[in-house]
Protein backbone atom coordinates (compact mmCIF):
# COMPACT_ATOMS: atom_id res chain seq x y z
CA UNK A 1 0.00 0.00 0.00
CA UNK A 2 1.53 3.36 -1.03
CA UNK A 3 2.05 6.30 1.34
CA UNK A 4 -0.71 8.51 -0.11
CA UNK A 5 -3.33 5.75 0.22
CA UNK A 6 -2.24 4.95 3.78
CA UNK A 7 -2.44 8.63 4.78
CA UNK A 8 -5.91 8.95 3.23
CA UNK A 9 -7.23 5.90 5.09
CA UNK A 10 -5.71 7.19 8.38
CA UNK A 11 -7.33 10.61 7.87
CA UNK A 12 -10.80 9.18 7.31
CA UNK A 13 -10.37 6.73 10.21
CA UNK A 14 -9.66 9.61 12.58
CA UNK A 15 -12.56 11.60 11.14
CA UNK A 16 -15.04 8.76 11.63
CA UNK A 17 -13.62 7.93 15.07
CA UNK A 18 -14.12 11.40 16.56
CA UNK A 19 -17.08 12.83 14.59
CA UNK A 20 -20.52 12.99 16.23
CA UNK A 21 -23.77 11.79 14.65
CA UNK A 22 -25.35 14.91 16.16
CA UNK A 23 -23.11 17.93 16.66
CA UNK A 24 -23.67 19.46 20.12
CA UNK A 25 -23.78 23.24 20.29
CA UNK A 26 -20.66 25.14 21.29
CA UNK A 27 -20.91 27.11 24.50
CA UNK A 28 -21.79 26.48 28.12
CA UNK A 29 -23.68 23.49 29.49
CA UNK A 30 -25.27 22.67 32.85
CA UNK A 31 -24.23 19.19 33.94
CA UNK A 32 -25.90 17.08 36.63
CA UNK A 33 -24.49 13.96 38.29
CA UNK A 34 -27.30 11.84 39.76
CA UNK A 35 -25.98 10.84 43.19
CA UNK A 36 -29.28 9.24 44.22
CA UNK A 37 -32.98 9.43 43.31
CA UNK A 38 -33.43 12.81 45.02
CA UNK A 39 -29.97 14.40 44.76
CA UNK A 40 -28.08 15.86 41.80
CA UNK A 41 -24.62 17.42 41.83
CA UNK A 42 -24.55 20.46 39.50
CA UNK A 43 -21.53 21.68 37.58
CA UNK A 44 -20.86 23.84 34.54
CA UNK A 45 -18.74 22.92 31.54
CA UNK A 46 -18.09 24.32 28.09
CA UNK A 47 -17.76 22.62 24.72
CA UNK A 48 -15.88 24.28 21.86
CA UNK A 49 -16.06 23.87 18.08
CA UNK A 50 -13.73 20.85 18.30
CA UNK A 51 -16.13 19.23 20.83
CA UNK A 52 -13.50 19.59 23.57
CA UNK A 53 -14.79 19.86 27.13
CA UNK A 54 -13.61 22.15 29.95
CA UNK A 55 -15.12 21.79 33.45
CA UNK A 56 -15.29 24.80 35.79
CA UNK A 57 -15.01 24.71 39.59
CA UNK A 58 -14.90 28.33 40.79
CA UNK A 59 -11.60 29.66 39.32
CA UNK A 60 -10.33 26.17 38.42
CA UNK A 61 -10.58 24.99 34.80
CA UNK A 62 -10.18 21.29 33.99
CA UNK A 63 -9.52 20.40 30.35
CA UNK A 64 -10.54 16.86 29.38
CA UNK A 65 -8.79 14.81 26.71
CA UNK A 66 -10.05 15.05 23.14
CA UNK A 67 -13.12 12.87 22.52
CA UNK A 68 -12.86 9.30 21.29
CA UNK A 69 -15.63 7.13 19.92
CA UNK A 70 -16.43 3.79 21.61
CA UNK A 71 -19.23 2.03 19.72
CA UNK A 72 -22.24 4.36 20.05
CA UNK A 73 -20.72 6.45 22.86
CA UNK A 74 -18.22 9.29 23.13
CA UNK A 75 -15.43 8.98 25.74
CA UNK A 76 -13.93 12.02 27.48
CA UNK A 77 -11.05 11.01 29.76
CA UNK A 78 -9.70 13.16 32.60
CA UNK A 79 -6.05 13.98 32.07
CA UNK A 80 -4.85 13.60 35.66
CA UNK A 81 -7.02 10.70 36.84
CA UNK A 82 -8.15 7.24 35.73
CA UNK A 83 -11.76 8.38 35.24
CA UNK A 84 -13.90 9.42 32.29
CA UNK A 85 -17.28 10.57 31.01
CA UNK A 86 -19.10 8.21 28.64
CA UNK A 87 -21.63 10.30 26.72
CA UNK A 88 -24.43 9.99 24.22
CA UNK A 89 -25.34 13.14 22.25
CA UNK A 90 -29.16 13.12 22.23
CA UNK A 91 -29.56 16.44 20.42
CA UNK A 92 -27.71 19.67 19.82
CA UNK A 93 -28.80 20.80 23.30
CA UNK A 94 -29.01 17.56 25.28
CA UNK A 95 -26.43 15.02 26.50
CA UNK A 96 -26.78 11.85 28.57
CA UNK A 97 -24.27 9.37 29.87
CA UNK A 98 -22.19 8.31 32.86
CA UNK A 99 -19.25 9.39 34.98
CA UNK A 100 -17.11 6.26 35.43
CA UNK A 101 -14.39 5.61 38.02
CA UNK A 102 -12.96 2.14 37.19
CA UNK A 103 -10.82 1.90 40.35
CA UNK A 104 -13.86 2.06 42.61
CA UNK A 105 -15.10 -1.46 43.38
CA UNK A 106 -18.62 -0.25 44.22
CA UNK A 107 -20.58 2.77 43.01
CA UNK A 108 -18.15 3.19 40.13
CA UNK A 109 -20.78 4.55 37.73
CA UNK A 110 -22.84 7.72 38.26
CA UNK A 111 -25.54 8.72 35.71
CA UNK A 112 -24.95 12.05 34.03
CA UNK A 113 -26.98 14.47 31.94
CA UNK A 114 -26.45 17.97 30.62
CA UNK A 115 -28.45 20.70 28.92
CA UNK A 116 -27.17 23.56 26.81
CA UNK A 117 -27.15 26.98 28.50
CA UNK A 118 -25.83 29.35 25.84
CA UNK A 119 -22.71 31.15 24.65
CA UNK A 120 -22.34 33.16 27.87
CA UNK A 121 -21.16 31.66 31.13
CA UNK A 122 -24.12 31.52 33.55
CA UNK A 123 -24.29 34.23 36.19
CA UNK A 124 -25.80 33.55 39.59
CA UNK A 125 -28.73 35.89 40.29
CA UNK A 126 -30.55 34.63 43.35
CA UNK A 127 -32.65 36.11 46.10
CA UNK A 128 -30.06 36.98 48.74
CA UNK A 129 -31.34 36.75 52.31
CA UNK A 130 -27.98 36.87 54.08
CA UNK A 131 -24.25 36.81 53.39
CA UNK A 132 -22.20 33.85 54.63
CA UNK A 133 -18.78 35.22 53.69
CA UNK A 134 -16.15 34.51 56.31
CA UNK A 135 -14.82 31.71 58.46
CA UNK A 136 -17.01 28.95 59.89
CA UNK A 137 -16.17 26.43 62.60
CA UNK A 138 -17.37 23.18 61.07
CA UNK A 139 -17.91 19.63 62.30
CA UNK A 140 -18.51 16.71 59.96
CA UNK A 141 -20.33 13.62 61.30
CA UNK A 142 -21.23 15.47 64.53
CA UNK A 143 -22.30 13.49 67.61
CA UNK A 144 -20.56 10.37 66.35
CA UNK A 145 -17.26 8.55 66.88
CA UNK A 146 -16.25 9.61 63.37
CA UNK A 147 -16.66 13.35 64.02
CA UNK A 148 -13.88 15.55 62.65
CA UNK A 149 -13.31 19.33 62.63
CA UNK A 150 -12.97 21.61 59.64
CA UNK A 151 -13.01 25.27 58.69
CA UNK A 152 -15.50 26.55 56.14
CA UNK A 153 -14.05 29.50 54.25
CA UNK A 154 -16.59 31.23 51.99
CA UNK A 155 -16.90 34.31 49.77
CA UNK A 156 -20.35 35.40 48.62
CA UNK A 157 -21.13 37.94 45.91
CA UNK A 158 -24.09 40.31 45.88
CA UNK A 159 -25.80 38.03 43.36
CA UNK A 160 -25.74 35.09 45.78
CA UNK A 161 -22.85 33.19 44.19
CA UNK A 162 -20.71 31.43 46.81
CA UNK A 163 -17.16 30.15 46.37
CA UNK A 164 -14.74 28.73 48.89
CA UNK A 165 -13.74 25.44 50.47
CA UNK A 166 -13.52 23.40 53.66
CA UNK A 167 -10.12 22.93 55.31
CA UNK A 168 -9.58 19.80 57.37
CA UNK A 169 -6.52 18.61 59.28
CA UNK A 170 -5.49 16.49 56.29
CA UNK A 171 -6.22 18.86 53.39
CA UNK A 172 -8.97 20.87 51.75
CA UNK A 173 -12.04 20.08 49.65
CA UNK A 174 -10.64 22.13 46.78
CA UNK A 175 -12.57 24.61 44.60
CA UNK A 176 -16.22 24.72 45.67
CA UNK A 177 -18.80 26.82 43.87
CA UNK A 178 -22.53 27.30 44.28
CA UNK A 179 -25.10 29.70 45.64
CA UNK A 180 -27.23 30.67 48.60
CA UNK A 181 -30.87 30.89 47.49
CA UNK A 182 -33.18 31.95 50.27
CA UNK A 183 -31.85 30.01 53.24
CA UNK A 184 -30.53 27.04 51.24
CA UNK A 185 -26.81 26.65 50.48
CA UNK A 186 -25.56 24.44 47.64
CA UNK A 187 -21.82 24.00 46.95
CA UNK A 188 -20.20 21.47 44.63
CA UNK A 189 -16.93 20.37 43.03
CA UNK A 190 -16.39 17.86 40.22
CA UNK A 191 -12.72 17.44 39.31
CA UNK A 192 -12.51 13.92 37.87
CA UNK A 193 -11.40 12.32 41.11
CA UNK A 194 -14.02 13.61 43.52
CA UNK A 195 -17.66 14.54 43.11
CA UNK A 196 -18.42 16.65 46.19
CA UNK A 197 -21.81 18.14 47.04
CA UNK A 198 -22.57 20.16 50.17
CA UNK A 199 -26.12 21.22 50.96
CA UNK A 200 -27.24 23.13 54.05
CA UNK A 201 -29.95 25.28 55.59
CA UNK A 202 -28.97 28.62 57.08
CA UNK A 203 -30.77 29.52 60.31
CA UNK A 204 -29.86 31.67 63.32
CA UNK A 205 -26.30 32.19 62.09
CA UNK A 206 -25.73 28.44 61.75
CA UNK A 207 -25.48 26.01 58.84
CA UNK A 208 -26.90 22.49 59.11
CA UNK A 209 -26.50 20.21 56.14
CA UNK A 210 -25.38 17.07 54.32
CA UNK A 211 -22.09 16.28 52.58
CA UNK A 212 -22.19 13.83 49.65
CA UNK A 213 -19.01 12.27 48.24
CA UNK A 214 -20.14 10.73 44.96
CA UNK A 215 -22.96 8.22 45.21
CA UNK A 216 -21.14 6.02 47.75
CA UNK A 217 -20.99 8.12 50.93
CA UNK A 218 -22.70 10.93 52.79
CA UNK A 219 -22.65 12.45 56.26
CA UNK A 220 -24.12 15.37 58.21
CA UNK A 221 -22.28 18.60 58.95
CA UNK A 222 -22.87 21.66 61.09
CA UNK A 223 -21.13 25.05 61.17
CA UNK A 224 -21.17 28.31 63.09
CA UNK A 225 -19.42 31.60 62.41
CA UNK A 226 -16.10 31.76 64.22
CA UNK A 227 -13.24 33.88 62.89
CA UNK A 228 -10.87 32.73 65.66
CA UNK A 229 -11.22 28.95 65.25
CA UNK A 230 -8.12 27.07 64.07
CA UNK A 231 -7.24 23.46 63.30
CA UNK A 232 -4.24 21.59 64.65
CA UNK A 233 -0.91 22.55 63.13
CA UNK A 234 -0.36 20.25 60.09
CA UNK A 235 3.35 20.16 61.00
CA UNK A 236 2.55 18.49 64.35
CA UNK A 237 0.40 15.52 63.29
CA UNK A 238 3.15 13.24 61.96
CA UNK A 239 6.54 13.02 63.67
CA UNK A 240 9.65 10.85 63.98
CA UNK A 241 9.63 8.06 66.57
CA UNK A 242 12.98 6.58 65.42
CA UNK A 243 15.95 8.47 64.00
CA UNK A 244 16.27 6.21 60.97
CA UNK A 245 14.79 7.65 57.77
CA UNK A 246 15.59 4.94 55.23
CA UNK A 247 13.58 3.15 52.55
CA UNK A 248 13.87 1.19 49.30
CA UNK A 249 11.24 1.40 46.55
CA UNK A 250 11.29 0.58 42.83
CA UNK A 251 11.22 3.30 40.19
CA UNK A 252 9.11 3.12 37.02
CA UNK A 253 11.79 0.88 35.45
CA UNK A 254 11.47 -1.58 38.36
CA UNK A 255 14.93 -0.62 39.61
CA UNK A 256 15.14 -0.44 43.40
CA UNK A 257 16.13 3.00 44.64
CA UNK A 258 17.35 3.38 48.22
CA UNK A 259 17.32 6.45 50.41
CA UNK A 260 19.70 7.92 51.39
CA UNK A 261 21.92 7.64 48.33
CA UNK A 262 24.72 9.50 46.51
CA UNK A 263 22.31 11.77 44.62
CA UNK A 264 20.77 13.03 47.87
CA UNK A 265 23.99 13.27 49.90
CA UNK A 266 24.60 16.85 51.00
CA UNK A 267 21.30 17.98 49.41
CA UNK A 268 18.09 19.44 50.81
CA UNK A 269 15.46 16.77 50.14
CA UNK A 270 11.65 16.70 50.13
CA UNK A 271 10.18 13.18 50.32
CA UNK A 272 6.60 13.38 49.07
CA UNK A 273 4.11 10.57 49.80
CA UNK A 274 1.28 10.81 47.28
CA UNK A 275 -1.28 8.99 45.16
CA UNK A 276 -1.96 9.87 41.53
CA UNK A 277 -5.68 9.51 42.34
CA UNK A 278 -5.49 12.33 44.93
CA UNK A 279 -6.42 15.93 43.91
CA UNK A 280 -4.72 17.44 46.99
CA UNK A 281 -1.56 15.56 45.96
CA UNK A 282 -1.86 17.04 42.47
CA UNK A 283 -2.14 20.55 43.93
CA UNK A 284 0.98 19.92 45.99
CA UNK A 285 2.81 18.42 43.02
CA UNK A 286 2.08 21.51 40.92
CA UNK A 287 3.64 23.61 43.69
CA UNK A 288 6.63 21.26 44.03
CA UNK A 289 7.28 21.47 40.29
CA UNK A 290 7.84 25.21 40.73
CA UNK A 291 9.99 24.62 43.81
CA UNK A 292 12.13 22.08 41.97
CA UNK A 293 12.63 24.28 38.92
CA UNK A 294 13.55 27.26 41.13
CA UNK A 295 15.88 25.57 43.62
CA UNK A 296 17.15 22.32 42.07
CA UNK A 297 20.35 23.88 40.75
CA UNK A 298 21.02 25.23 44.25
CA UNK A 299 20.80 21.76 45.82
CA UNK A 300 17.13 20.81 46.21
CA UNK A 301 16.03 17.24 45.44
CA UNK A 302 12.45 15.95 45.53
CA UNK A 303 11.52 12.26 45.63
CA UNK A 304 7.91 11.24 45.20
CA UNK A 305 6.60 7.89 46.47
CA UNK A 306 3.21 6.89 45.05
CA UNK A 307 0.65 4.60 46.64
CA UNK A 308 -1.74 3.54 43.89
CA UNK A 309 -5.21 2.03 43.47
CA UNK A 310 -4.19 -1.04 41.39
CA UNK A 311 -2.97 -4.08 43.26
CA UNK A 312 -0.10 -5.14 40.96
CA UNK A 313 3.19 -3.36 40.35
CA UNK A 314 2.91 -3.11 36.55
CA UNK A 315 -0.42 -1.25 36.73
CA UNK A 316 0.92 1.00 39.49
CA UNK A 317 3.89 1.86 37.28
CA UNK A 318 1.57 2.63 34.34
CA UNK A 319 -0.38 5.10 36.51
CA UNK A 320 2.76 6.88 37.69
CA UNK A 321 4.26 7.05 34.20
CA UNK A 322 1.08 8.56 32.77
CA UNK A 323 0.79 11.02 35.68
CA UNK A 324 4.42 12.16 35.32
CA UNK A 325 4.13 12.55 31.55
CA UNK A 326 0.78 14.35 31.59
CA UNK A 327 1.86 16.81 34.29
CA UNK A 328 5.50 17.17 33.13
CA UNK A 329 6.86 16.32 36.57
CA UNK A 330 10.63 16.93 36.61
CA UNK A 331 11.51 14.82 39.65
CA UNK A 332 11.34 11.02 40.10
CA UNK A 333 8.31 9.26 41.59
CA UNK A 334 8.95 5.82 43.05
CA UNK A 335 6.34 3.10 43.54
CA UNK A 336 5.27 2.70 47.19
CA UNK A 337 2.56 0.10 46.75
CA UNK A 338 -1.20 -0.05 47.15
CA UNK A 339 -3.21 3.10 48.04
CA UNK A 340 -3.28 2.54 51.78
CA UNK A 341 -2.28 4.79 54.68
CA UNK A 342 -1.73 1.63 56.71
CA UNK A 343 0.73 0.30 54.12
CA UNK A 344 2.52 3.66 53.94
CA UNK A 345 2.74 3.73 57.76
CA UNK A 346 4.36 0.28 57.72
CA UNK A 347 6.87 1.41 55.09
CA UNK A 348 7.68 4.53 57.10
CA UNK A 349 7.67 2.97 60.55
CA UNK A 350 10.19 5.55 61.74
CA UNK A 351 7.14 7.90 61.87
CA UNK A 352 4.23 7.67 64.32
CA UNK A 353 1.78 7.14 61.41
CA UNK A 354 0.76 8.40 57.99
CA UNK A 355 -2.70 9.95 58.34
CA UNK A 356 -3.03 11.57 54.94
CA UNK A 357 -1.92 11.65 51.34
CA UNK A 358 0.00 13.79 50.68
CA UNK A 359 2.57 13.82 53.49
CA UNK A 360 5.91 15.56 52.99
CA UNK A 361 9.17 15.02 54.88
CA UNK A 362 11.70 17.88 54.72
CA UNK A 363 15.37 16.91 55.21
CA UNK A 364 18.34 19.28 55.57
CA UNK A 365 21.79 18.91 54.00
CA UNK A 366 22.99 16.94 57.03
CA UNK A 367 20.28 14.31 56.51
CA UNK A 368 18.19 15.47 59.48
CA UNK A 369 14.39 15.65 59.33
CA UNK A 370 13.44 19.25 60.07
CA UNK A 371 9.71 19.18 59.27
CA UNK A 372 6.89 16.77 58.38
CA UNK A 373 3.80 18.32 56.80
CA UNK A 374 0.53 16.38 56.75
CA UNK A 375 -2.01 17.04 53.98
CA UNK A 376 -2.04 20.03 51.67
CA UNK A 377 -4.23 23.12 51.47
CA UNK A 378 -4.20 24.04 47.80
CA UNK A 379 -5.09 27.11 45.70
CA UNK A 380 -8.77 26.76 46.61
CA UNK A 381 -7.92 28.01 50.12
CA UNK A 382 -6.72 31.39 48.82
CA UNK A 383 -4.53 33.30 51.27
CA UNK A 384 -3.89 30.15 53.34
CA UNK A 385 -2.31 28.51 50.30
CA UNK A 386 -0.30 31.63 49.47
CA UNK A 387 1.00 31.85 53.05
CA UNK A 388 2.13 28.21 52.93
CA UNK A 389 3.87 28.72 49.58
CA UNK A 390 5.82 31.68 50.95
CA UNK A 391 6.61 29.87 54.24
CA UNK A 392 7.90 26.80 52.38
CA UNK A 393 10.09 28.85 50.04
CA UNK A 394 11.62 30.61 53.04
CA UNK A 395 12.33 27.24 54.66
CA UNK A 396 13.97 25.82 51.51
CA UNK A 397 16.12 28.93 51.09
CA UNK A 398 17.19 28.71 54.74
CA UNK A 399 18.09 25.01 54.45
CA UNK A 400 20.03 25.62 51.23
CA UNK A 401 22.14 28.28 52.96
CA UNK A 402 23.04 26.05 55.91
Amino acid sequence: MNFAKTALITFFSILVFTSFAVEPKSGYWQGLLKLNEETNLPFVFSMNEKNEITIYNAEEEIQLKSPKRENDSIIYSFIAFNTYLKLSIDSKKSINGFYISPDRKRHSIIPFKADYIGTDKPICNKEVVTNISGKWKTTFSPNSDDAYPAIGKFDQSESGKVTGTFLTETGDYRFLEGYLVGSKLILSCFDGSHAFLFTAQYKDNNLVGTFYSGSHWKTDWIAERNEKFNLKDPDSLTYMVKDDLTFVHPDTNKVDIAYPNKSTQGKVVIIQLIGTWCPNCLDETNFYKDLYETYHNDGLEIMGIAYEAPENLSDQIDRVKRYSANKNIPYPILIGGHASKKEASMDFNMLNEITSFPTSIFVNRQGEVVKIHTGFNGPGTGDIYQSYVEETKRLIEKLLRE
